[in-house]
């Protein structure tokens, strides 16, 4: 038995069985070797059995990396700004602005919301 996450899980295979397999071969010979095989795969088989199923890993909802969304985000704000004030619209480009920066909250939300403790 050996720990594990916080509590004692029994070994699939306890030495002591593996070495009483060993010395029944030492001591029957080759000849029942399949026999001495079998039976520690159905010690193996029954403890598999007797474990519970494995919990499924939680799927993860981040598909990717906010990098080219942050990079695009950057892009596309200069390049509004840049915009509006050649033609002297500097409230469009704050418009443009909170506009980016509102997707990217909702994004980021969307990602990976927060939940309740």
């Amino acid at each position: 038995m050996h720990r594990g996450e916080g509590h004692i899980v029994r070994a699939m295979v306890e030495r002591k069985d593996v070495e009483a397999a060993l010395a029944a071969r030492h001591e029957l010979g080759r000849a029942y070797e399949p026999e001495i095989v079998d039976s520690m795969l159905e010690k193996i088989e029954r403890r598999l059995a007797e474990r519970p199923p494995a919990a499924p890993a939680p799927e993860s909802r981040h598909r990717g990396s906010f990098t080219p969304l942050a990079l695009g985000s950057i892009g596309a704000g200069v390049g509004a700004t840049a915009i509006a004030t050649v033609h002297h619209q500097g409230w469009v480009a704050v418009v443009a602005w909170i506009a980016i920066v509102l997707v990217n909250f909702a994004v980021a939300f969307a990602v990976n919301p927060r939940r309740p403790r």
